[in-house]
């Protein structure tokens, strides 16, 4: 009769924990919303023949940003840095290209007027295959542009440009010597072309910008996060033409779709007894794992969790710079 009554209990013991096992699990996931410039863009398949047969607008974005900040003191090089957000959609292997390159521009400012001064021009680069080039013409071939750092997450191929401008360059525009102007304002302006890239009506994202001046002082440092609108103006060709109305600036939200997920953010476990914590990365990356309470409650690199004492206890699972917090009750 007692085995028979052990066996009972057994069965149902086992029926409870089958039971908890098919009980629903819930997915928590952090990702990344970032502010950002919205760049409206048109590419239309152009290739890099066509583009010496018709107007070379085609298939090209020009992105002008101004009134940053107080005018200031004139400087002789500037360090310029932004991110690019491009749809990884838009680059298919061996075939899509961007060309990217970029100004900023220099008036003298007065009571009565501001007047051009010239620009000074930042180095340019070609995006193609998830790698940054710059041609170099005395050796006829591409280089890696060391100025570019490119990474992959999520939808997303992040451009990180960190470059410092060239000499001052004047043209028949110019209408004072900017170098000996007592307060300069400095705008910001860039084209980006598609080559091969059929992308219509869509956009790229523009954040995080920095100027410095050779002195290190910061002019200008913007993520956009507490903005609603920018000053500035977008060309979109073959769209728009410099005879029509540019399209006003808009600040979008993006999710970059770097994400943790972690099955479940409750976990229960006996003094002595382990369970494992199920957190995946996307994109893969290192995840961590700290307990609030190690003396109810150990974890080690791998997620597995280890009673030490009745009581509860936080473990924080991070990676891709997010955090979800798993809840651990430690039971006799």
């Amino acid at each position: 009769m007692k085995t028979i009554l052990k066996r009972v209990v057994t069965m149902i013991g086992a029926g409870i924990m089958a039971l908890s096992l098919l009980a629903p699990v819930t997915e928590v996931s952090a990702a990344s919303k970032n502010k950002v410039v919205e760049v409206p863009v048109n590419f239309t398949n152009v290739s890099w023949e066509d583009l010496e047969k018709c107007d070379y607008n085609a298939s090209k974005t020009d992105l002008n940003l101004w009134n940053f900040g107080e005018p200031t003191a004139y400087s002789e090089s500037y360090r310029v840095s932004y991110k690019l957000y491009v749809p990884a959609a838009y680059m298919k292997k061996g075939t899509s290209s961007l060309s990217i390159w970029g100004n900023l521009n220099l008036d003298d400012v007065t009571e009565e007027e501001w007047k051009y001064g010239g620009f000074l021009e930042l180095p340019g680069f070609d995006f193609h295959d998830g790698v940054a080039t710059q041609w170099n013409e005395e050796e006829q071939k591409e280089n890696p542009a060391d100025f570019v750092t490119v990474k992959k997450t999520g939808d997303f191929y992040v451009l990180t440009y960190d470059a410092t401008t060239g000499s001052l360059n004047k043209d028949e525009s110019v209408q004072t010597d900017i170098t000996k102007s007592e307060k300069v304002a400095v705008s910001f302006s860039t084209g980006i072309q598609g080559i091969m890239i059929n992308a219509k009506n869509s956009a790229l994202y523009f954040d995080d910008f920095t100027v410095t001046k050779a002195d290190g002082t910061v002019l200008i440092s913007k993520d956009f996060t507490s903005d609603k609108t920018v000053e500035g103006d977008i060309h979109i060709y073959p769209v728009n033409d410099w005879d029509k109305e540019s399209k006003s600036i808009k600040i979008s939200t993006i999710t970059d779709n770097k994400v943790l997920t972690v099955k479940s953010t409750k976990a229960t476990v006996k003094v002595g007894k382990t369970t494992k914590i199920s957190a995946t990365a996307t994109p893969a990356t290192k995840i961590t794992y700290t307990s609030s309470n190690k003396k109810v409650a150990t974890v080690n690199s791998k997620g597995v969790i280890t009673g030490k004492k009745t009581g509860k206890a936080t473990i924080s699972v991070k990676a891709n710079g997010k955090t979800v917090k798993v809840t651990v009750t430690v039971k006799k």
